[in-house]
């Protein structure tokens, strides 16, 4: 009997072990408002005028106390612009891009296209882009009234597997316009530890609920 007890005792400690081992490697989501809706795009959007495009103010800043952010390395050689946060969560990968916008700078427009998406750089699976929090996909969209400010934008993807250690973020190419060439690019591999937040992953504790949306 005492030995079944230590058995039994034994199999809790490594059960409570492996929860916490499963849950302590998820950040939570990044905060992101809804933003306003300054114009809504023409129903006959066309890449090519500008005027067609939707117009968003009061977007979401990206906070000053999450530590660094990288700048990407495209397999051109070229550098990419903004930087990037990778929120590994259950549900879902959020990917925050930031981006500072110039002060003298009032209008600045942005496109994600589907076929986004994150690459497994030792596997080669991709998770494909599912979409953009407040913001269209598919279409340019205006940002406006945010000169001076580091503004964020959340790109989701389906949740990582615990053994992807190394990604590449994949953009399609699209068709060209003016200040947009429309090629396609991949970063270089890089470890997913380096591209999440830096504060502790997340685990449930005393006097901490849940986030909910």
């Amino acid at each position: 009997m005492k030995k079944n007890l230590i058995i039994m005792a034994a199999a809790m400690l490594t059960a409570c072990h492996t929860q916490q081992t499963a849950t302590a490697d998820y950040d939570l989501r990044p905060e992101n408002k809804q933003p306003t809706l300054v114009r809504p795009a023409w129903p006959n959007y066309d890449l090519q005028n500008d005027r067609s495009f939707a117009a968003f103010s009061n977007v979401q800043v990206a906070p000053e106390n999450e530590g660094k952010r990288f700048h990407l390395q495209e397999e051109s050689g070229e550098i990419t612009y903004g930087s990037y946060t990778v929120y590994r969560c259950k549900d879902a990968t959020y990917v925050a891009f930031d981006w500072y916008v110039p002060k003298e700078q009032d209008w600045w427009f942005f496109c994600w296209k589907e076929g986004a998406a994150i690459i497994d750089a030792d596997t080669g699976d991709r998770y494909m882009i599912r979409r953009l929090e407040h913001f269209p996909l598919n279409q340019c969209f205006w940002i406006y009234g945010q000169g001076g400010e580091t503004i964020r934008i959340v790109c989701v993807y389906p949740p990582l597997p615990q053994k992807v250690k190394r990604i590449q973020f994949f953009e399609p190419s699209t068709e060209s316009r003016r200040w947009m060439d429309g090629n396609g690019s991949r970063t270089m591999p890089y470890p997913l530890a380096k591209l999440r937040p830096e504060y502790k992953p997340f685990r449930h504790h005393s006097g901490q609920g849940r986030v909910i949306y």
